[in-house]
This record gives C-alpha cells, sequence and structure tokens, in this order.
C-alpha cells in the first residue's frame, strides 16, 4: 500500500474570541483530534455540519493558518505554510476583473516568473482542459458564474500543483450548472491524477464525487466516520443518482450526519432542539446540510 498523500495526526485548532456582551476573550476550539490521511490521486470529499471547522481543516492543508495541537504532512513533510504544490479553489471566484480569462489563468505563472510565450501556452492548455477555449478573451463580467469557476479552477491548475484544495467551490451556482460542473471536475480528476480534498454541504455531491467521504462532527469538529464509495457509483456514463445504490448510500451518510446537524442547531438555539426525535425532511431531500 502507497503512503499518505496528506496525513493528519491528531490535529486541532483553536480561536481566541471576543465575550459575550464585551467580556474576557475566550477560547474557542474550531476542530479537535482529526485524524486522516489522503491517499495519492484520490478524490476525498469532507461533509459537515455547519460550523463544524471544514473551511478551517482547508486552510490549515492550504498552510493559511498554522494548527494549535498535531501535526500535517504532505508526503511526509511537515506544511509550514502556501506552497505552489497546493492549489485551492474557494466558493468566490477572486478572478480580477482588468484580466481576462487566458491572462487570469496567467497570473499564478506570471508571480512564480514563467516566461510569456511558456504561460500563456500553459494558460491556454487548462483553458482547453476546461471546455473554455473560445472564451479566452472574455472579461469576468462577460462570463457565467458556471465559466467564472472553471477560470479559476484552471488557475489553480496552471502551475501544476500536486493537491487541490475545494472549499464549497460550485454551492452558488445554480443546480444545472453545479452538476455540469461536477461531471467536468470528474473528468480533469481521471486526466491530471492529481490528489483532491472536496469540501461540500451536499450529501448528493460527496457521493457524486468523492471515493471516498469523510463526516465530521458538530463543532469541535472531528471525523465521525469515512464512507469508501463504491465503484458503480463513479460510472463515466450512467446517471448514478437514479441508481437504488446511490438511495442507499445516501441514507447511511444523512443517517450518521443527521445527529450532527440537530447537535449543532440545539447549540445555537441554546435548548432542547424541537426537531430532535423526529425527520426534518425527507430523505431524499436535504440536499445541503
Amino acid at each position: 500500500m502507497s503512503e499518505a498523500k496528506i496525513s493528519l495526526d491528531q490535529v486541532g485548532m483553536d480561536f481566541t474570541v471576543r465575550g459575550d456582551s464585551g467580556g474576557p476573550t475566550q477560547s474557542f476550539t474550531a476542530i479537535a483530534n482529526v485524524t486522516l490521511d489522503v491517499k495519492p490521486g484520490e478524490f476525498l470529499t469532507l461533509v459537515g455540519p455547519s460550523g463544524c471547522g471544514k473551511s478551517t481543516l482547508l486552510d490549515l492543508l492550504g498552510g493559511l493558518t498554522m494548527p494549535s495541537r498535531g501535526r500535517i504532512l504532505l508526503d511526509g513533510r511537515p506544511i509550514t505554510g502556501p506552497a505552489r504544490d497546493r492549489g485551492i479553489v474557494f466558493q468566490q471566484y477572486a478572478l480580477f476583473p482588468w484580466r481576462t480569462a487566458v491572462q487570469n489563468i496567467e497570473f499564478g505563472l506570471e508571480v512564480a516568473g514563467v516566461g510569456k510565450k511558456q504561460r500563456r501556452e500553459q494558460a491556454r492548455h487548462y483553458l482547453d482542459l476546461v471546455n473554455l477555449s473560445a472564451f479566452a478573451h472574455r472579461y469576468p463580467q462577460e462570463l457565467s458564474g458556471g465559466m467564472k469557476q472553471r477560470v479559476a479552477i484552471a488557475r489553480s491548475l496552471a502551475y501544476d500543483p500536486e493537491v487541490l484544495l475545494m472549499d464549497e467551490p460550485f454551492a452558488a451556482l445554480d443546480a444545472q450548472t453545479r452538476e455540469t460542473l461536477q461531471t467536468e471536475l470528474l473528468r480533469i480528476w481521471r486526466r491530471t491524477g492529481k490528489t483532491i480534498v472536496f469540501i461540500t454541504h451536499g450529501i448528493d455531491e460527496a457521493i457524486v464525487l468523492g471515493q471516498r467521504v469523510a463526516v465530521m462532527t458538530a463543532r469541535p469538529g472531528r471525523i465521525k466516520h469515512v464512507f469508501d464509495i463504491p465503484e458503480d457509483l463513479h460510472s463515466e456514463t450512467d446517471d448514478v443518482r437514479s441508481l437504488p445504490l446511490f438511495g442507499s448510500v445516501r441514507h447511511d451518510i444523512w443517517t450518521l450526519l443527521r445527529d450532527e446537524v440537530l447537535k449543532t442547531e440545539q447549540d445555537q438555539t441554546g435548548g432542547p432542539n424541537p426537531l430532535a426525535g423526529r425527520s426534518r425532511r425527507p430523505l431524499e431531500e436535504p440536499a445541503h446540510v
């Protein structure tokens, strides 16, 4: 068995927050005792209730912040800050409005000192990979939301990172565009062999994309369980959402996640949750939790 590409060992993260009504500052634990390995070339999705620390975990993997406890390794070496071996795609596109699509993709290469001809060739290559070659000279305001996110993905891929970290990149898109980009992302992943860690609120999205789905607990976030997704649900041609197996896997994940959602709601209301003990929605529903 190959060594882990990413290894999280007893990782915890605390923040200092302002006390209620101007009281003394308090220590706030976002995630605690997170231990998880991600294999080379694996597509791992992470789901959990709101506020469980999913984005904090992605920031730690990106080296944007350092953990309070534990360690995070990439290829056996500690992550000590941002680096070109990791690309990050956020929910917000963060494109420069004064740059065209191809120029936005070139930006990281330009900062890295790549020559003009080479960076233009690489940008064109990744525009083609996300099927936007015909829109190379369009400005962000001339692109749809889905197109903007494709440009953001191409920009992260252009400097050839080993790992792609994605923080709910499709959450702001309409359902049809979201499913189209899910298919495109799987195609890109199969073609490039990148290791991908993808955060989502959607159980369906987690199953469609992930080889494994890690479920996080309510705050402080821990890894509650990791599901192996059957290979039959990663067909390149079938509509896997219509398969009985998809419904069964979805039910198992939601059953495990539901308790954590209810705990979060109880924490937010400060008392017993009136929804406890009964279903919030049919299991076919919450597409987002």
